[in-house]
């Protein structure tokens, strides 16, 4: 008997030395395959990036056989001693790789946006970044976050954290958030604001769920209504919003030219489709002779680097957009080419805690290069670059491959960007469409935008 048990364990190490070597060789080929200047995508782009560390030459580092035993050992005595039969193994496989996740969310990593997708979440992942897809319509995801004092005492079963599974003794933790509502979509017309702490969908607590998760219970089928609770700063005890799910249409851009010749241009994401719905527009905002520009980046959560990075040439002309730094290399400059020049009339953006990721890559860029003047108040804070890669049964890793900073080389990521002009908006349950009479924040920006024309007008 021991014997056979040796030779059990021989075996099984040696299939394991073969089976990491030869994922190891794929890694490698599929990382040569789509590394080089276009292989920096913000959390969009499917592809595996080679991080070339110094410690290998190839990127390959040496892997240690001791845990995948002990993996093997467990899931051995699951199969065949386990009280129950397990009707489905993926189930604890993906548990296992969340769990090996899980461990990035602490220091020294402290990484909030790496995660796994099971099939179904990367399947609703793709069909986001199409821009047609059915829910509410608001980007969410995790952030360190304080409840409100009486919250816990309304869950007397306990609160468990989101990210590592640990129960919460303390109000501050990490907590599915929202990062910003699409316009025109039923979380916009529901009230939803950014920074808004989801504590529950429907009946279901989601301080036991993990952010994809999260995103399947919120979805549903259009024409049905989801529950959510939400905690918000100013608010003493948490607000139950009802939603009506509908198929969410994105279009990124959205323009109009206000009374005074200024052109109102609003971005609320990049997509494939964004650079070239921003040149119409302003192509025809000056067709109409507008007079200054305001660009409206509130509560737009970001998207794809490439689409920014096009996007803010029409602005920039040339030069660095973002400087993007992979481990272990110094920082690395991704610039705007354009032929056509700065743009050359009076601009204010418009930021606030939903203005995340490409937007803030977008907003930095305008600010370090003095371009325009940035009204509102802090971003979102989010300055790591995501790479997603696809798995062999429809699942997908979404892998922190990069940081990146401003044209003056500025981090981001928790440190956000600080507005040339604080506005607050005014404090409201409902929803503000934007320049209307509530919207403090879109007349302190008129008001900003109109002074930078007189002063264009006396200097002429």
């Amino acid at each position: 008997m021991r014997l056979r048990y040796q030779l059990f364990v021989a075996v099984l190490v040696i299939t394991l030395m073969v089976s990491s070597f030869l994922a190891g060789r794929q890694f490698q080929s599929l990382a040569a395959a789509v590394s080089g200047p276009n292989a920096h995508p913000l959390g969009l782009i499917a592809g595996v990036l080679d991080d070339g560390g110094p410690s290998s030459p190839t990127g390959i580092e040496d892997v240690s056989i001791s845990p995948l035993a002990s993996f093997q050992e467990v899931l051995s005595h699951l199969r065949r001693q386990y009280v129950s039969p397990i009707e489905d193994e993926r189930d604890l496989t993906y548990a296992a790789v969340r769990g090996l996740l899980s461990v990035l969310r602490s220091e020294p990593y402290d990484d909030r946006y790496t995660r796994f997708l099971d099939p179904d979440a990367y399947r609703s992942f793709l069909e986001e970044n199409e821009g047609h897809f059915g829910g509410i319509g608001a980007e969410i995801g995790l952030r360190e976050a304080e409840l409100p004092p009486d919250l816990l005492a309304q869950f007397p079963e306990g609160i468990v954290c989101s990210v590592c599974g640990s129960a919460i003794k303390e109000p501050k933790h990490f907590q599915v958030v929202i990062i910003a509502p699409l316009p025109n979509s039923p979380a916009e017309r529901a009230g939803l604001q950014p920074g808004d702490q989801i504590i529950r969908v429907d009946d279901t607590l989601t301080a036991r769920r993990s952010l994809g998760e999260v995103v399947n219970l919120i979805k549903g089928p259009p024409g049905t209504v989801v529950k959510l609770l939400v905690a918000r700063e100013g608010e003493a005890s948490p607000i139950e919003v009802p939603i009506n799910r509908a198929v969410i249409d994105v279009r990124s851009v959205q323009h109009q030219l206000l009374p005074d010749d200024i052109g109102y241009l609003r971005i609320s994401t990049f997509n494939e489709t964004t650079p070239a719905l921003l040149g119409e527009a302003l192509q025809d905002l000056r067709a109409r002779h507008m007079r200054g520009l305001l660009l409206d980046l509130r509560n737009n959560a970001g998207g794809g680097l490439e689409s920014c990075i096009e996007a803010a040439g029409q602005f920039l002309g040339s030069g660095p957009v973002v400087y993007i730094e992979e481990r272990g290399s110094e920082p690395q400059p991704r610039s705007a080419v354009r032929s056509d020049g700065r743009f050359d009339l009076p601009l204010v953006v418009l930021t606030n805690l939903g203005t995340a990721s490409a937007a803030e890559i977008l907003a930095g860029a305008i600010q370090d290069a003095k371009l325009g003047t940035l009204v509102g108040t802090e971003t979102f804070g989010k300055g790591l670059v995501q790479t997603v890669i696809p798995l062999r049964d429809g699942s997908a890793l979404a892998l922190t491959t990069a940081r990146y900073l401003t044209p003056n080389l500025r981090h981001i990521e928790r440190k956000a960007i600080t507005p040339d002009v604080v506005a607050e908006q005014t404090p409201s349950k409902q929803y503000i469409p934007p320049l209307s009479e509530k919207d403090a924040q879109g007349a302190a920006a008129l008001e900003v935008l109109r002074d930078k024309i007189k002063q264009q007008r006396r200097a002429a």
